[in-house]
């Protein structure tokens, strides 16, 4: 594979990284609320989804998720009521940080890291749609887990990049004051998105 071949590729794993959505709200909240090393600790936990949802896609079995409706259906429906509790649970926050012990703290953001990730199917149809562009037969095993290494880390990175720029350059003092407005926006987002997802799912069933 050339060097272009691999600009390319990673080009576009930045480009859907870098996309506005539930878990760059999760994460910046999590940054904001507890700290950067909560925020990595999230990142981390995305990036091993993320990791996930790639390797099953180069093992080409995101032909059985998209073929299977109502498993496809079943996990997206968890992921939002997922992001819909979030969302709750972030508009009712005080705004104050809590005095819980440190490994529970890295504990529940790895786990909200993790879960944001692997619980949105749609990062399978992402991958499935890029990989379909860049695996051919030909390819190896060892280019198809390259691959997925680049994707995963790409996305980790990105998110401890910006758990950096948040915690730091002058921006924390101005966010852990205005934390409650950025947990309610953060909470609403995530509340908006869930409920477009829940309508998407259940329509079919109910329209």
């Amino acid at each position: 594979m050339s060097n272009w071949f691999w600009v390319q590729f990673a080009t576009i794993c930045i480009v859907g990284a870098m996309s506005p959505g539930p878990s760059m709200a999760l994460i910046i909240r999590n940054s904001i609320k507890y700290g950067r090393v909560s925020g990595i600790l999230s990142s981390v936990g995305h990036a091993i989804g993320i990791g996930i949802y790639a390797g099953v896609s180069v093992a080409g079995l995101q032909i059985i998720l998209i073929n299977n409706i109502f498993l496809f259906n079943t996990i997206q429906f968890c992921g939002s009521v997922f992001l819909l509790v979030l969302g709750i649970l972030f508009l009712r926050d005080t705004g104050q940080k809590l005095s819980i012990q440190d490994n529970q703290k890295s504990v529940n953001s790895f786990m909200q890291g993790f879960a944001i990730s692997i619980l949105n199917p749609k990062i399978l149809i992402w991958f499935a749609a890029i990989f379909s562009q860049f695996i051919e037969i030909s390819s190896t095993n060892f280019i198809k887990l390259t691959m997925v290494l680049i994707a995963s880390s790409i996305d980790g990175l990105w998110y401890i990049i910006l758990t950096i720029i948040v915690t730091g350059f002058g921006l924390k003092q101005f966010l852990e004051n205005n934390t409650k407005i950025i947990q309610n926006i953060s909470g609403t987002v995530l509340i908006f998105i869930s409920i477009i997802i829940l309508y998407n799912t259940l329509s079919p069933y109910f329209l």
